[in-house]
């Protein structure tokens, strides 16, 4: 399938309370009350959300080894618009329709705007002329929020499985077995067991 299969619906929401987005023991996103959301649709089929509102990322990305614990935890504000795949059905049930007013707050002067911001977000995380697998299903979610660079940060989660990548940081976690990539080096851990190679 292509970028374009993706699209932003047509309704406009807000969360009717906080939001825990997605949670696990490595970390946390949440959005506060009257976040926006606009859906992503699939033809026909709901896939995620867009959200605008106040949001936060916590991430435990502190790796143990034999010499101490290396590197260190993530926790921001997310004030940008950023999407996520997967676990539609929490928020289903958490959303009412947005008033003009509810859209003002955020900034907009009308819906297209945020419809607009919507479609630019798919296209970035998508890409012009790439070609996409699904890459959730289940409990799976993947998120892309966007940094200070105007480029986007990636997690993936599910069940176990954890990929968080950044622009100077990419984390892998999958049980026991964890990598941290950092400009200091890379960092692999297995059965308690750690590699640390500096670069």
């Amino acid at each position: 399938m292509t970028w374009h299969s993706y699209y932003p619906g047509e309704a406009i929401s807000k969360t009717t309370e906080p939001l825990k987005l997605w949670e696990s023991e490595r970390g946390i996103v949440e959005t506060d009350r009257n976040t926006l959301a606009i859906p992503i649709m699939l033809n026909d089929s709901l896939e995620g959300y867009i959200y605008h509102g106040h949001s936060k990322l916590v991430l435990d990305t502190v790796v143990e080894t034999e010499q101490g614990a290396i590197g260190r935890p993530i926790e921001k504000g997310i004030d940008q618009p950023f999407l996520m795949l997967g676990n539609t059905e929490k928020t289903q049930q958490r959303l009412s329709l947005a008033t003009q007013e509810d859209l003002s707050e955020m900034g907009y002067h009308k819906q297209e705007e945020f419809r607009s911001n919507g479609e630019d977000l798919l296209n970035k995380f998508f890409g012009r002329g790439r070609i996409h697998e699904h890459q959730h299903s289940g409990d799976g979610a993947v998120f892309a929020f966007q940094n200070e660079a105007n480029k986007l940060d990636i997690l993936m989660a599910k069940e176990a499985k954890l990929v968080y990548k950044a622009k100077n940081k990419i984390f892998l976690s999958n049980g026991d077995r964890v990598v941290l990539k950092e400009p200091g080096g890379v960092i692999c851990i297995r059965n308690g067991r750690s590699i640390v190679v500096e670069t």
